[in-house]
């Protein structure tokens, strides 16, 4: 038997994305070569590894064994590598993120800053809802998570980031007819852009029409914030919006904000990991580095937001 580490990487990534496609995008290959690598570790083995359904690659549950055993391998591999930059005075590793959408307008600058410092650390990033972000946590498949809105119903440790404000934005060529509907009390005549359900400014929103009885008419749901930062500068609507996300386009006269009591929406941005995670010595070090650092690092990124 002769398997290579090429051939299981390739394989690793087939089980992931149940395509030879986005496998060899994922690994910056060309399809035939990607095939190649899982056709050479095929022949090595008398039961498939792999099977198609519905023009979709499965992985067996042999085939599921050999991708534990690769995660496995590599997981010794990762950690020796840790050992060798430990030796040389060097810290290395990887940091698992998962960022709820808006947050993906503030991880970035902190995880630049810290890898400049640490070039050997490396760190994958997966922005999606709520949900699925506090899914990712509760799976152990990531190591952190960014989110702004806190869940009870976990056991938790955190760093506070910074303060989330929620506005009600429109487009400015829109903002006097919707200032005067809902003046009016006419909010039926104001479209209003919806997050999907899962997000956490789709809950704040909601809470908020809720609290105050308020009837609103959307007839456009979208499924990223930037999305439906998109829309509201197209003119398609109202919605509430993170300062985060849109103090450029604030600031270049793109997007207005409409004034209502109660407003802004207020949370902190919290970074927020599980009580019993075990972290590795780069988790640790960027935790460590974010509480020293976050409140510099945000403000020179930043400098419109403390003006909303």
């Amino acid at each position: 038997m002769n398997i290579t580490l090429h051939q299981l990487k390739a394989f690793q990534a087939i089980a992931k994305f149940q395509s030879i496609t986005k496998a060899a995008e994922a690994m910056s290959m060309t399809q035939p070569a990607v095939s190649i690598q899982l056709k050479n570790l095929q022949e090595q083995f008398e039961v498939p590894l792999t099977e198609i359904i519905g023009k979709r690659i499965h992985i067996t549950e042999f085939g599921q064994e050999l991708v534990d055993t690769a995660d496995r391998i590599y997981g010794e591999l990762g950690q020796i590598e840790e050992k060798m930059l430990e030796l040389k005075g060097l810290l290395g590793g990887k940091i698992r993120i998962s960022a709820v959408s808006t947050g993906k307008y503030i991880i970035p600058y902190l995880m630049a800053d810290f890898m400049k410092i640490h070039p050997h650390v490396e760190i994958s990033l997966e922005v999606s809802n709520r949900y699925k972000v506090l899914a990712h946590l509760q799976e152990n498949s990531t190591d952190l998570a960014l989110v702004s809105l806190w869940p009870d119903e976990l056991d938790l440790e955190s760093i506070q980031l910074a303060e989330n404000k929620w506005f009600l934005a429109c487009s400015p060529e829109n903002k006097e007819a919707y200032a005067a509907h809902i003046q009016a009390g006419n909010w039926k005549k104001v479209p209003f852009l919806l997050r999907e359900k899962g997000s956490g400014t789709r809950t704040m929103m909601e809470r908020f029409f809720q609290d105050r009885d308020i009837h609103v008419e959307s007839n456009l749901e979208l499924a990223t914030n930037e999305a439906v930062k998109q829309a509201v500068m197209a003119g398609l609507g109202a919605s509430l919006l993170s300062n985060f996300s849109m103090a450029q386009e604030l600031k270049e006269g793109r997007i207005s904000l409409l004034e209502l009591p109660g407003l802004p929406l207020k949370a902190d941005w919290n970074l927020i990991w599980l009580k019993q995670k075990k972290h590795s010595p780069a988790v640790k070090a960027f935790i460590r580095w974010l509480s020293e650092n976050r409140k510099k690092v945000l403000s020179k990124h930043f400098p419109t937001l403390e003006t909303l």
